[in-house]
């Protein structure tokens, strides 16, 4: 409807069109006074100011904008409206019922405009000033305060209603407009959110959201920085691969990689790719606390990927699947690291002597071994039991190499609070990750080694220190007197 698309059209152009609207009411509001009052004096000439001011309106609103700005130009817009309906009260001689029209009306178009109340002072006090200048120079002073006549009644009351419920209709379109604008852009973040995201798990963490902050580009670029590498990979996959059905091999694969992957975010790593059951990951870029520590979150990285493995072989053996276990190597040292390929396909990966040195370590380590070169000890040497190997020779690689086997994290004094209980004796072996148990599940627990430390107990009283079973007294003097 024509209706409907004016008032679908922008603010500033609704208001001029209410500001037309409104003049037209007070023109037509004194002209029917003038014809039908006995005091009319040079009413007649008002509607001509009014069209005057009217006419002029677009250029001063777009000079005022331009030289003052918006709020400026909303406060003069409102002084002059001012202005017109003081000399529409002062032409109709305060009569009663179309100044209470054009005072409401006013006021509404304060509250709509939210005129300050400073700004409103200053324009009561123009408005008695323009009212009774009207009075003392134009209309003259008789007649004021008279009944309004049933005409000009109607009208003012009709033009009232028409004036307010119009703005009231635009400014409730308008809002309705916004709020689907609104959620029209809450969809589609929404829907870039849910993009982003899912875009976010083919590259590193790191590097996702420094590109989200704008610290990074996508673009071909490296840098030369001192990093420390971490592979690993499942000893005994490929020949695992080869007698287990694809789905079988796809949850095995896609359970391993899942909880290391959320082991190396909890120390910060960035993982560089995964390469069937091997894991590339580095420490050192795009976030780094320094080579030293970055080589010590590496290593407490490690030790719990070697732990969390012993759970998950104890799971995987009980549905079935052979034991695996996990080889690591890691080495420091410098790297370049940036963007490679090409602008249109692109990958963030290092490249560097000890990306391959620690893929070398990790073919040459023994099962559930943590394989470091000399640069590496040297950063962790001090936080970390380590025992030194022979030097060996590794494809790709001049010389021997020197390396040392991690063995556990020293400790100063025993942490009551730890979550993990990996203990494993002659006929006995505990495994308790207290992570994994649920308040409920205590209970249960107590009550399982408690019956443990029970049969412990019974088996200790029933035999000697050899092992052998005690005999009853009875029958140890019978033994005696047959000697």
């Amino acid at each position: 409807m024509p209706f409907d698309r004016m008032l679908d059209k922008e603010p500033k152009q609704f208001e001029i069109f209410q500001r037309f609207m409104g003049y037209v009411i007070i023109a037509l509001l004194v002209v029917i006074y003038y014809f039908t009052s006995a005091n009319a004096n040079y009413q007649i000439y008002v509607p001509i100011f009014i069209l005057f001011i009217f006419l002029i309106s677009p250029k001063l609103s777009r000079w005022l904008e331009y030289r003052y700005g918006y709020k400026a130009r909303k406060n003069i817009y409102f002084l002059i409206d001012v202005v017109v309906v003081s000399t529409a009260l002062a032409a109709v001689h305060l009569s009663l019922v179309v100044s209470f029209v054009l005072l409401f009306a006013l006021i509404y178009t304060a509250i709509n405009n939210k005129i300050s109340f400073m700004m409103g002072s200053l324009a009561t006090l123009i408005a008695f000033v323009v009212f009774y200048t009207n009075i003392i120079f134009i209309f003259g002073f008789d007649g004021y305060f008279e009944q309004t006549s049933l005409e000009l009644s109607v009208l003012s009351f009709v033009s009232l209603i028409m004036f307010v419920n119009i703005g009231n209709y635009y400014q409730n379109r308008r809002m309705k407009r916004v709020e689907k604008q609104k959620q029209t852009y809450f969809n589609e973040m929404n829907r870039y959110i849910e993009l982003s995201n899912q875009l976010s798990r083919y590259a590193p963490l790191q590097l996702w959201q420094a590109i989200m902050r704008g610290d990074s580009e996508a673009k071909i670029e490296y840098k030369r920085k001192k990093i420390t590498v971490f592979f690993s990979d499942i000893q005994g996959f490929t020949e695992l691969s080869e007698t287990l059905i694809p789905d079988d091999l796809a949850f095995v694969l896609n359970d391993y990689l899942s909880h290391m992957t959320e082991i190396a975010k909890q120390y910060g790593a960035t993982i560089d790719k995964f390469m069937g059951d091997a894991i590339l990951i580095f420490f050192g870029d795009p976030d780094s606390q320094g080579v030293e520590r970055d080589a010590k979150n590496c290593m407490d990285m490690a030790l719990a990927m070697r732990q969390q493995m012993t759970f998950l072989r104890e799971r995987w053996v009980k549905m079935g699947y052979a034991p695996l276990h996990i080889r690591m190597g890691v080495s420091t040292g410098y790297c370049h690291v940036g963007n490679y390929g090409a602008v249109h396909r692109m990958a963030y990966t290092i490249v560097g002597r000890d990306a391959n040195l620690a893929a070398r370590l990790q073919y040459a380590a023994e099962i559930d071994e943590i394989l470091i070169s000399e640069e590496t000890f040297k950063l962790i040497k001090n936080d970390y039991l380590c025992a030194p190997k022979e030097p060996i020779e590794l494809k790709g690689i001049q010389g021997k190499v020197r390396t040392w086997q991690v063995m556990e994290k020293y400790s100063a004094n025993k942490n009551e609070n730890q979550q993990w209980f990996d203990y494993e004796y002659k006929g006995f072996h505990l495994v308790l990750n207290l992570e994994e148990v649920q308040n409920f599940e205590y209970a249960e627990l107590v009550e399982v080694l408690e019956k443990m430390v029970q049969r412990i107990k019974i088996q200790q009283r029933l035999t000697n220190a050899q092992g052998v079973a005690k005999l009853n007294a009875e029958d140890e003097i019978r033994s005696d007197y047959l000697i």
